[in-house]
């Protein structure tokens, strides 16, 4: 009984991918022309389109059978739906790994691929963004943009960071380089900014594999739990109540993922619970002390919680490499004020002039005031 049961569940589950997954199958009818290079172009062939039960996403396809994308698209998911770029919809099965990146395996068949790929340790200073557009239902190939930074050495779950676009179903995509070799499988991002895992950390998270799945699938199901609270928090403007607060702090917590510790942070502080938001923030930057994601949503943290003198620490790394950050130069003027800080100050005026020139008259007027 129990095992005719669980294949009347299963079969309900994959009759459920299959249905909310068809709209895609169908936007794919029309493939759209690549206007890119060659060497670009032939990687439209190699991301696919993922289905998991919460969410569309993106996977690059490494060699036979074999496919990436992020941990936290897979979240418990032992089977999600894969859309192959010749169109047909087939079953993908997750592979358990232990190690702290961002980044999932999927298998086509029944047994574990070999991986392989040759990664060159290249740090172009742009990239390109290959991946499923939501809105457009369809593989994209991204316009090329600047990249910010790359991670420090010994911060596994450090990003690249570059300017690339944040639209939905991005996430597991490929970051490329103009000549084609890959560099990045793209996490995650926010406001300007987006994050790749470096391509040079996959035969170190293929190799972590793990034959027992009970861990994997445990932090799988911190992160589904953990994303859930946070999508639910959304309808709060302030006390979402101590139950919710809870649900976050120790799932978003065992997730151990820079990108929901971000997310946490940000949610905690648009609801007031400051402590709580600085908490998640500074633990992400700790772990990826160039993401200006993390750093951006700290300082603001910091700010709202009056905490200047700890807030220009961040906003002094922030500006190494984001000094055009309009949003950055007002915080840092804002800061100096604050804490009568005129260096600090006027250095902030000083990139405020190269880069946004229309805001400095207010901007000195405004840090004059508070220094006299």
């Amino acid at each position: 009984m129990y095992t005719y049961l669980k294949i009347i569940f299963n079969f309900k589950i994959l009759f459920f991918f299959i249905s909310s997954f068809i709209l895609i199958q169908q936007a794919f009818a029309n493939e759209s022309k690549c206007l890119a290079s060659k060497e670009v172009c032939k990687w439209t062939k190699k991301v696919v389109a993922i289905k998991t039960p919460t969410m569309v996403a993106s996977g690059v396809i490494l060699s036979n059978n074999l496919i990436v994308t992020n941990r936290h698209v897979i979240e418990d998911s032992e089977v999600v739906l894969v859309r192959m770029p010749n169109k047909k919809i087939i079953k993908a099965h997750s592979i358990a790994n232990s190690h702290v990146a961002d980044i999932a395996f999927l298998s086509l068949s029944e047994t574990i691929p070999k991986l392989e790929i040759n990664i060159k340790n290249t740090k172009p200073k742009s990239a390109i963004m290959v991946a499923f557009d939501i809105g457009r239902n369809d593989i994209r190939v991204f316009k090329e943009e600047n990249v910010i930074s790359y991670p420090e050495k010994g911060k596994p779950q450090a990003r690249i960071h570059s300017l690339t676009r944040n639209l939905p179903g991005t996430s597991g995509g490929a970051l490329i380089d103009n000549k084609g070799n890959l560099i990045g499988i793209i996490s995650s991002g926010g406001g300007e900014y987006n994050e790749a895992v470096p391509a040079t950390l996959l035969k170190s998270v293929f190799e972590n594999q793990n034959d027992d799945s009970s861990l994997f699938l445990e932090t799988g199901k911190s992160i589904r739990l953990c994303a859930d609270a946070l999508e639910e928090i959304k309808e709060f403007q302030s006390n979402p109540g101590n139950l919710l607060l809870k649900k976050i702090q120790t799932n978003c917590e065992l997730s151990n993922n820079k990108f929901l510790f971000d997310m946490a942070g940000q949610a905690l502080g648009k609801v007031g619970h400051l402590d709580d938001a600085i908490y998640f923030l500074e633990k992400s930057s700790n772990l990826d002390p160039k993401s200006p994601t993390s750093l951006h949503s700290l300082a603001i943290a910091l700010h709202l919680k009056r905490s200047y003198k700890k807030e220009i620490v961040v906003l002094k790394k922030l500006l190494e490499f984001t000094p055009d950050d309009p949003q950055v130069l007002r915080l840092a003027v804002q800061a100096a004020a604050f804490t009568k800080n005129k260096e600090f100050g006027e250095t902030a005026i000083s990139l405020m002039e190269i880069h946004n020139p229309g805001a400095v008259p207010l901007a000195r007027d405004f840090l004059n005031n508070a220094l006299h």
